[in-house]
């Protein structure tokens, strides 16, 4: 039997990477988990009990926020890691994952997007003194990002829109796998929907900031699940039809999912789970229709049943546009939740048991 590590960047929040990696680890159980660095308290649960090998970097970086500022050294702190050993590596890879070295076995990389930070530098960081100082470090960090990529020997992309990226920022081909939802956590409710629910990290490039300035406009009952370095700032805009629940359980989130007139997607993504999420709850999605939305919404008009209302300018005229579309728009409960299914655990562990399967046996 091939020895396997599975390493992710680092285990500091609750986003659907550290919840396909969670996927993944339960598939391979008998393998050996890494990461940059683990805060059990702001993640999930479960990998508590798995015993989460981390770096030196670990005393330092116990935040998203502390991610990025140690980003540059903790490339080299991945690289640096003692794989030796190993047949398979799996790793599941935003940012430093992928830079491990595999010196004795085969390297496959779940790769969510190339560094967004590096490859998405101006959507990702907006201006400010973070962004300005990063920027002096662009050129250099795009050459080792490609030098890393290199490095790997399969590549597997969570969308369509991920596998153009790595096929253009790093010459390399890749297989597509879809990342999944946990289906079992969300069923429709009967109660009554009245009202909007928004779900993100509140960081600049999810764009939130348009949402809360249209649906101060619309008047309209709008709720926020999240957190982030843009809360009080979101705050502060909001009119008093704007409710702010920062972080929820996931039974919390799934009631919120259910009960939602629709839920309002803002940020430009490579994937994103948050809609199928929605319409795994019977929810449809007023959504920015670019990026790999695509790959997994049905918009209004398209003639075929709709899973959503698309907008295609990251403004709150756009937005409103869409609310206005959808208020006037039926939706087909069941449909949605029988659309959502597509996107199971089981078929996402199946697929990728399959791909270290073919390594194993090459």
């Amino acid at each position: 039997m091939a020895k396997i590590a599975i390493v992710h960047d680092y285990l500091c929040g609750m986003g659907g990477s550290e919840r396909i990696f969670q996927y993944m680890c339960e598939e391979f159980p008998e393998a050996d988990i890494y990461a940059l660095a683990h805060n059990p308290d702001v993640t999930y649960p479960y990998f508590s009990d798995r015993g989460i090998r981390t770096t030196w970097m670990n005393r330092f970086v116990q935040s998203m926020d502390a991610f990025r500022w140690s980003f540059p050294i903790s490339t080299y702190v991945m690289e640096s890691l003692d794989l030796s050993g190993y047949d398979i590596v799996l790793s599941s890879s935003a940012t430093v994952a992928k830079y491990v070295k595999v010196p004795d076995g085969t390297h496959v990389c779940y790769c969510y997007i190339p560094t967004r930070a590096i490859w998405h530098f101006d959507e990702y960081f907006g201006g400010g003194i973070k962004g300005r100082l990063f920027g002096l470090l662009l050129p250099w960090m795009k050459k080792r990002d490609y030098a890393a990529a290199q490095r790997v020997d399969r590549f597997i992309a969570i969308s369509d829109a991920t596998q153009d990226y790595i096929r253009q920022y790093y010459d390399r081909e890749s297989e597509v796998i879809h990342s999944p939802i946990d289906l079992s956590k969300f069923s429709p409710s009967l109660k009554g929907k009245d009202h909007y629910l928004l779900v993100s990290r509140l960081e600049y490039w999810k764009r939130v900031d348009y949402a809360v300035e249209a649906f101060n406009k619309l008047g309209l009952p709008l709720r926020i699940i999240g957190t982030g370095k843009e809360e009080e700032t979101l705050q502060a805009m909001a009119g008093h039809n704007i409710t702010f629940l920062g972080s929820v359980d996931d039974a919390a989130l799934a009631r919120e999912y259910a009960e939602a007139k629709a839920v309002v997607f803002t940020p430009f993504l490579e994937y994103g789970l948050i809609p199928l999420e929605a319409n795994a709850s019977g929810t449809p999605v007023i959504c920015y229709g670019k990026g790999g939305i695509t790959e997994t919404m049905v918009p209004l008009g398209s003639g075929e049943s709709p899973t959503a209302v698309f907008f295609f300018e990251q403004t709150a005229e756009a937005l409103i546009e869409a609310v206005r579309q959808f208020e006037a728009a039926e939706f087909d409960k069941a449909h949605l939740v029988r659309h959502a299914s597509n996107w199971g655990v089981p078929e996402f562990k199946r697929k990728i048991r399959a791909v270290i399967n073919s390594v194993e046996a090459a």
